[in-house]
């Protein structure tokens, strides 16, 4: 018998290499939230830090679904 104890159901999950988010440095993916965020400040005015915060985080979400 083998020592090694791997049974082939259990290989490591393959790297997503299509993921563009891996590709980028964080600041450049910082600048692309910013200007989306951007974008929505001019088409949904809000006001206050609450609204702000909203803002940005659809701005996360939107980035992260590309």
């Amino acid at each position: 018998m083998d020592a090694n104890n791997w049974r082939p159901g259990q290989a490591e999950p393959a790297m997503d290499t299509a993921d563009w988010r891996t590709e980028l440095p964080l600041d450049y993916r910082q600048r692309i939230v910013n200007k989306i965020l951007d974008a929505l400040k001019r088409h949904l005015p809000v006001s206050g830090q609450e609204g702000q915060n909203e803002l940005r985080k659809i701005a996360v979400r939107f980035v992260s679904y590309f």
